[in-house]
């Protein structure tokens, strides 16, 4: 669920989704966002690493997406 849509459940199986009113959201402020989580990695304990490149590359991969309304 992107940061402008709202969901919500209808009864027990259907869940309606639409879109909250205002600009959307400025993809670059997504990837700055993600890029700054990188900053001090340097001194991350190497077990945490894999966990905040995923995290970066989720974020990086859904503000990209948004760019071309893939």
């Amino acid at each position: 669920m992107s940061a402008r849509t709202c969901r919500y459940s209808i009864g027990y199986r259907k869940t309606v989704s639409y879109p909250l009113p205002g600009p959307p959201p400025n993809p670059a402020d997504a990837i700055n966002g993600a890029l700054e989580r990188l900053d001090g990695l340097e001194n991350v304990p190497l077990a945490e690493h894999v966990a905040r490149f995923d995290a970066v590359h989720a974020t990086l991969t859904d503000a990209l997406s948004s760019i071309d309304k893939v």
